[in-house]
């Protein structure tokens, strides 16, 4: 079973930061939030596989 998410409107977005992607390699990405510094680029971070990105607007 599936269930169907309502698109998020832009004003519900703006306090949300960023994420920068980076290509861990090329099964995968790395992403991290684009305000963090220092320490917390390296312990504030997810690892996507690349099946797993699309482009938001067109899934929404």
């Amino acid at each position: 079973m599936t269930e169907t998410e309502a698109p998020v409107p832009d004003e519900a977005q703006i306090g949300a930061t960023p994420l920068e992607l980076f290509a861990a390699d090329e099964d995968s990405w790395t992403a991290v939030p684009a305000d963090a510094t220092g320490n917390e680029r390296v312990t504030k971070w997810l690892e996507i596989e690349a099946d797993g990105l699309c482009d938001l607007e067109a899934w929404r």
